[in-house]
């Protein structure tokens, strides 16, 4: 049995990153292990007991513990202890003060029989001089993408610090229940308002693809779109994850992901595994999934691109059917599970090398 202290960012809504560090802890905790979540304040609030995010269900045994302020002193006891960018930013922004060179301190800190792993899941998202304090601070750095481990190891992070290791998929909520075949065109994307995620050209190219094949679509989010949706396309706020499963992904036989940049994509991942065929920029993420004409159309970033790519396959029942069918192949692979076994089996490692580092020292 191993011991872990996640520190979570407190958000209100559901979101990506987080709802991917907290899949990763029900792993860990299902595999026997101890986990212990620590639930910090950032600029959006504090929680204050699993009430405040009921969009997440956690394995039982799972311990919370809800700060106001980031101690070290107070943190649980354990071998691993898992950060995110986002913990970082929070804790250094204005607010931060003395909490946040608290925690910086604590995870510069003396190491032994303690490892701290960096969950990276984006680049150029927080200010550049948060991430590189990421980068640069000891211990592990999990990239859920192949080109973020690129990316830091370009930058100068130690090759051996660095470890690939892709998000999951839940089977049991994220598969196909309505026939791939059988599906009426229909269009779905998630929108999120940041620029990086593309959110306001894929409108434009769904708005296109409704207008030029007459094709209804599918929005959803934590945030509605500042323009109104066209007769034909609806937007659906803070679906929980089964219903985004069954009433959007299995509903659609088409998802735009139109992000200029994902660490990995985890909603074009879901979609492809409800059978919705894939059309997405490469955006750094989907290169672990989207292989151009085999599982996926990949595609330029603009507007025109995206409706053309989707228009294809609105108009070609077999290319659709052939992609999707071997998109939700080939997602099969990405399992909580083997997230959580592989995040395990590296921090395993680095304490029997810092143990043997402590060794030989002696």
């Amino acid at each position: 049995m191993m011991r872990w202290t996640f520190l979570a960012p407190s958000v209100a809504r559901p979101a990506g990153g987080v709802i991917a560090l907290f899949e990763i802890v029900n792993a860990l905790a299902r595999g026997g292990d101890l986990v212990q979540v620590v639930h910090l304040p950032t600029p959006q609030g504090t929680v204050g007991g699993l009430g405040d995010v009921p969009w997440m269900s956690f394995d039982p045994s799972v311990q919370h513990h809800f700060a106001a302020a980031f101690d070290p002193a107070t943190l649980p006891e354990a071998e691993a202890v898992v950060y995110t960018t986002m913990v970082l930013a929070a804790a250094l922004g204005p607010e931060g003060g003395p909490a946040g060179r608290s925690l910086v301190a604590s995870l510069r800190g003396p190491t032994t029989g303690r490892v701290s792993v960096l969950f990276l899941q984006g680049h150029g998202v927080f200010p550049p001089e948060v991430e590189r304090l990421a980068a640069e601070l000891p211990g592990l750095k999990v990239c859920v993408g192949s080109w973020l481990v690129d990316l830091l190891v370009s930058e100068g992070a130690p090759a051996a610090d660095v470890v690939h290791i892709p998000n999951g998929l839940d089977p049991q909520t994220f598969h196909v229940v309505q026939p791939i075949e059988h599906r009426p065109a229909h269009t779905a994307m998630n929108f999120d308002p940041y620029p990086v995620k593309g959110g306001e050209v894929g409108l434009e190219a769904l708005v296109r693809v409704q207008r030029l094949h007459e094709v209804d679509g599918t929005v959803f989010g934590t945030r509605p779109p500042e323009r109104a949706l066209p007769s034909g396309l609806r937007f659906v706020a803070s679906p929980r994850q089964a219903e985004i499963a069954t009433t959007i992904y299995n509903q659609a036989s088409v998802y735009l992901q139109p992000s200029r940049r994902e660490g990995f994509g985890m909603c074009a991942v879901e979609a492809m595994a409800c059978g919705c065929a894939l059309v997405t920029t490469a955006n750094g993420g989907s290169a672990e999934y989207a292989f151009h004409d085999e599982t996926a159309l990949v595609c330029g970033p603009s507007a025109e691109e995206m409706a053309e790519a989707i228009g294809r396959l609105v108009g070609d029942d077999a290319l659709r059917l052939r992609l999707a069918t071997a998109g939700a192949h080939f997602v099969q692979r990405f399992r909580w599970t083997t997230t959580a076994e592989r995040l395990r089996q590296a921090v395993a490692e680095r304490l029997a090398g810092d143990q043997g580092s402590s060794g030989t020292d002696g």
